[in-house]
């Protein structure tokens, strides 16, 4: 285990939690914002991190395959609890013969960490799942400025009443209904794979 200076050794500031874990200090914030690594504040509203809870984030990472980051490849994130939809996907987009790496999480958790440590390019993900659900994951990400410019797209069963009904999905994120409507998707995945790729 690194050893860190200067803190009682069982908390731990956000950037030391950072070094810890191998992540950036905006990552720690994403986590900390949406309950992947609980956190308490200190009076003067500054983060302290339990040691208990950043070991047991590292061990959930060696479960957790990560795809590899290629060059010149777009991210593609997939989080979708339905274990056949995940196949769907993975068949359908491997099958778009663009230049993609696709990733994929089973709920918001994975999802969360998957985004902060992997730094995905394009993010598809559903909105009814279980521990960290859809709505509260992408209110989370957009707060933060370094994820503003990751291309999102929510895919959900529910209606636009219930979605509202559960809180809303922030204006910037467009809304498909299921089933998965793969030729829109495409489209806007092959748009974003030029404008990357060519900048």
């Amino acid at each position: 285990m690194t050893k860190i200076t200067g803190l009682n050794e069982k908390y731990f500031t956000s950037k030391q939690a950072a070094s810890l874990l191998g992540v950036t200090t905006r990552t720690i914030q994403l986590w900390s914002e949406s309950g992947v690594l609980k956190a308490w504040k200190t009076p003067g509203g500054h983060r302290r991190f339990n040691l208990t809870e950043i070991e047991a984030l590292k061990a959930h990472f060696k479960k957790e395959v990560i795809a590899p980051v290629e060059k010149r490849l777009i991210r593609v994130l997939v989080i979708e609890d339905d274990h056949d939809l995940i196949r769907l996907y993975t068949m359908t987009i491997e099958g778009w013969n663009l230049p993609i790496i696709l990733a994929t999480a089973t709920d918001g958790f994975e999802g969360l960490i998957q985004i902060g440590d992997w730094k995905p390019d394009i993010v598809i993900t559903d909105i009814k799942m279980p521990n960290i659900n859809g709505i509260q994951m992408l209110k989370t990400i957009i707060k933060i400025e370094s994820f503003n410019n990751m291309i999102i797209l929510a895919v959900s069963g529910l209606s636009k009443a219930d979605i509202e009904q559960e809180g809303g999905l922030p204006k910037e994120i467009p809304l498909f209904t299921k089933p998965i409507p793969f030729d829109e998707i495409e489209k806007i995945v092959s748009l974003q794979c030029n404008t990357l790729l060519n900048r």
